[in-house]
């Protein structure tokens, strides 16, 4: 009689905990185009690249603020060979409230670092390198926050470098005015066992800037701000270290889906290694190796529309007294309770052509 009543609670409990249980699922595919016309430049070889990301995943969420999410993020390059060029797990842990969010595992960038300048990270590292491995954490969000993350990129193994990332960020917003900052530590080590021929180097990036925003109801965006872009670069092995330092500016405007965003460096040439580590060691755009660059992309949003987007690029690069172009072209289309829904339906004239 015991054991029924035993086996009579425990068939509720379960029941009562799956009924408490919020299943979660998205199905999305993003797929970039990415032509980078950059010679003859000295910072970066030109390259075309390409791919299509397939992501599945799910999640059970409890208690309205506690998730664990769990899928696989599959590319395939077009031209090449394989059916998948590369496999990535998503696999993380969720706790979120209204002023509280924080992730333990491997998840998307994107989803948390997007505040971050293009400075910090290139746009090879966003298209083959998605997922962070590692912990977030942010209290606020959209207009006043603050955050600290780690992302681990590398274990140490006899074949495999040490690698890591340790990041903080912020943003405060009172009005049309704001104040935010970004800022990274790379610590690139060696190998276990350790090898004698590596060293251990580390790179610094920190940006601090002021400035204005505003976003009309009649489909008018701006932004206009200036700023510091510090750094510190070591190779303790060679004993060396550099500390650039330089000035920033940046400006955007979009009007009915077409826009522009602008931002300017002018100060000390970075990246000082570069020669020796490439892009082992730094993950920003490199043409951030000379003296002044500006960047201005030119876009238009081709397709705006519940669970899909496109927009098509046109970006110029003003580096060493010469121009260069980059084309790109984004796709990103998504169902499921995840999918990532547009605040609103927005609909131009060329979006028409999609109808």
């Amino acid at each position: 009689m015991r054991y029924r009543l035993y086996s009579l609670i425990a068939v509720v409990c379960t029941v009562a905990a799956l009924q408490a249980q919020e299943y979660r699922w998205k199905a999305e595919i993003d797929y970039f185009f990415d032509n980078q016309e950059y010679e003859p430049s000295s910072f970066i070889d030109p390259q075309t690249m390409n791919g299509i990301w397939l992501k599945p995943l799910g999640g059970i969420s409890w208690d309205t603020a506690h998730t664990i999410y769990g899928g696989v993020d599959l590319l395939k390059i077009p031209g090449m060979q394989k059916a998948v060029d590369k496999v990535e797990m998503t696999l993380y842990y969720q706790y979120e409230t209204p002023k509280v969010l924080f992730r333990a595992g491997a998840f998307p960038r994107e989803e948390v670092l997007s505040n971050y300048s293009d400075f910090f990270f290139s746009d090879s590292v966003n298209h083959f390198i998605p997922l962070m491995q590692g912990v977030f954490w942010q209290l606020g969000k959209e207009g006043s926050f603050l955050n600290a993350w780690m992302d681990w990129t590398g274990y140490a193994t006899p074949v495999t470098r040490e690698s890591f990332f340790v990041g903080f960020s912020g943003k405060l917003t009172r009005g049309i005015f704001f104040g935010d900052f970004q800022s990274y530590l790379y610590h690139y080590a060696g190998t276990y066992p350790g090898n004698p021929v590596y060293g251990v180097s580390e790179q610094l990036q920190g940006m601090a800037s002021a400035g204005v925003a505003y976003e009309a109801d009649n489909s008018l965006k701006g932004l206009a701000s200036a700023g510091l872009f510090i750094g510190m670069e070591r190779d303790r092995k060679a004993g060396l270290s550099h500390s650039p330092a330089g000035f920033t500016a940046r400006a955007d405007v979009e009007y009915m889906g077409i826009g522009t965003r602008n931002t300017f460096y002018r100060g000390d040439p970075r990246m000082r290694f570069y020669p020796t580590y490439g892009g082992d060691l730094y993950w920003g755009t490199p043409f951030l190796r000379g003296a002044s660059y500006l960047q201005s992309k030119w876009y238009i949003r081709l397709l705006e529309s519940g669970n899909a987007s496109a927009q098509l690029n046109c970006n110029l690069h003003f580096s060493g007294g010469r121009m260069f172009f980059q084309q790109t072209l984004s796709v990103n289309a998504s169902i499921g309770n995840l999918s990532r829904q547009r605040q609103r339906r927005t609909v131009y004239p060329w979006m028409r052509i999609f109808q």
